[in-house]
């Protein structure tokens, strides 16, 4: 009686399909990795503000004009050459 000491391959895997594998997972990485070379910000930039008003500040990363807004009111920093202090209400008063 002769004995196969040859075991089955569990994966069938064979070496073009083993090169492929890695090829196109290179791809992949390679793909997700490109940078299209803007590192600029967007036009507005968004931050919460500490504390317990709740509110955010507005940043236009073009002119530098700042803003607050909160539930109740806006206020205007105006720009780094121009600063502004005018404070408006978006809620109608009530008498």
């Amino acid at each position: 009686m002769e004995r196969n000491n040859h075991q089955p391959n569990k994966w069938n895997l064979n070496l073009s399909s083993l090169v492929i594998g890695f090829l196109l997972a290179l791809t992949l990485i390679l793909a997700l990795g490109a940078d299209s070379g803007d590192n600029s910000p967007g036009r507005y930039q968004c931050c919460s503000a500490s504390g317990d008003d709740l509110s955010v500040y507005v940043i236009d990363t073009q002119t530098g004009q700042t803003w607050r807004l909160s539930r109740t009111d806006a206020f205007d920093f105006g720009t780094p050459f121009d600063r502004k202090s005018v404070r408006r209400s978006i809620m109608p008063m009530i008498d």
